[in-house]
């Protein structure tokens, strides 16, 4: 892969480090990616700083091609129109992996999160296998976009990893255990492996960036439910991850909310994805006695599609997913302290049967009785690929700063 750029290797001095400064210059790139091309006094305004101190944080970063002020736009009406910052990369691309339970979705980015390709292929049991497609259609990626250079790959991954985003130390449901996903791509550009649940989270708070979020609203929690589930935390803005050499953070899919309940491929027994997911609602839905023989071939989009065409045990069904969806919520904020919720992944195909219940036992928790909390519906893209674009974005405009800052 010899058109492959070189970047900034991640910082490892303290990788695990949750005392997270005010990062102004990396927030300023974001919302500018965000809201392109911006100008600076609105930039300022999200910001929170005077739009003096915002002129200095983008002299250098203009000084050095990062950003780019545009014309100024005519039909904003009279007077004297602003100028936009935007950023520039038109050099560069990334690529972000979703490693899924039975598919890999491979998909190459602009800076800006605009897909310029993609691929797919099965996912193997044998990582080996997996990882050497994986690498197989980087390498077929950067051959088809000549003019641009890889700058990072971002991995959405299906389990826990380490604190320095370079394993996946356990993925249950593929039975995988201390894969060194980045030495095995063996890439010669960064490679963050991140948990799905976290990757997910990334997304959703750039999505929030996009849609002028204050910052009252950048602490919120993600429920990515699909053939498991997944947790992750945003707070102001900030994606948090553990402290310990595996990051557990999030895995609230794997605590018990029934005991001595249906088994789980952890090994534990009566676990939250074990009766809130999507695989449990087919599961539930196929049954133990002569509807076993259908296992394998409904999925949950059938379940849905026979709720909505008004099949009670397909409706009844969702709604008890629904219900240990609440109260699994419910633990979550009271365990987290954080009462805004977003929910994402392939659960969301059955909101409109799955919503009232989720809600009501939700408010029969302590949470739901003591907090504002609310739930709302994500973005299905940021629980797949565009996750794992988010956690290569991220990285490269961090590289960004710091080389900023050491030129300073």
């Amino acid at each position: 892969m010899s058109k492959l750029k070189e970047v900034d290797p991640v910082d490892k001095d303290n990788p695990c480090d949750q005392v997270v400064p005010v990062q102004t210059t990396h927030e300023l790139l974001r919302i500018v990616r965000a809201a392109q091309p911006i100008p600076r006094v609105a930039v300022a305004r999200r910001l929170g700083v005077h739009r003096r101190r915002v002129t200095v944080l983008v002299k250098p970063l203009i000084d050095s091609g990062i950003l780019r002020e545009g014309a100024p736009d005519r039909s904003l009406g009279v007077g004297r129109p602003p100028i936009g910052l935007s950023l520039r990369g038109e050099e560069d691309f990334l690529v972000g992996v979703n490693i899924g339970i039975s598919q890999i979705h491979v998909g190459a980015a602009t800076i800006d999160g605009k897909i310029l390709r993609e691929d797919r292929f099965p996912t193997s049991m044998d990582p080996a296998v997996t990882i050497s497609g994986i690498r197989n259609s980087i390498q077929k990626l950067s051959t088809e976009l000549p003019e641009r250079s890889l700058a990072v790959v971002g991995i959405g991954v299906v389990g826990q990893t380490d604190c320095k985003r370079e394993k996946l130390l356990y993925a249950p449901h593929l039975g995988w255990r201390d894969v060194p996903v980045a030495q095995m791509l063996n890439l010669n550009v960064p490679v963050l492996v991140e948990n799905n649940a976290t990757a997910t989270a990334i997304y959703e708070s750039q999505r929030r960036r996009q849609q002028g979020a204050t910052k009252t609203a950048r602490d919120f929690v993600v429920v990515r439910a699909g053939t498991g589930i997944g947790v992750g935390l945003v707070i102001g803005g900030e994606a948090f991850r553990g402290t310990s050499g595996a990051d557990i953070a999030g895995e609230f899919g794997h605590m018990t909310i029934v005991a001595g309940g249906k088994a789980c491929c952890c090994g534990n027994f009566g676990c939250w994805e074990k009766y809130a997911s999507a695989a449990s609602a087919v599961e539930l839905y196929v049954g133990d006695s002569q509807r076993a023989k259908m296992r394998g071939t409904v999925r949950f989009t059938d379940v849905v599609a026979k709720a909505a065409a008004g099949e009670r045990r397909a409706q009844v069904t969702l709604e008890r997913v629904g219900t240990h969806l609440g109260i699994g919520i419910g633990n979550v904020i009271c365990g987290l302290g954080v009462a805004r919720v977003v929910l994402s992944g392939e659960l969301l195909h059955g909101w409109n049967f799955i919503e009232q219940p989720t809600r009501a036992a939700i408010g029969m928790s302590m949470a739901g009785r003591l907090s504002h909390w609310s739930i709302e519906q994500g973005d299905l893209r940021g629980a797949d690929v565009g996750g794992a674009l988010e956690v290569a974005i991220e990285h490269y405009l961090a590289t960004i700063v710091r080389k900023t800052t050491r030129a300073a």
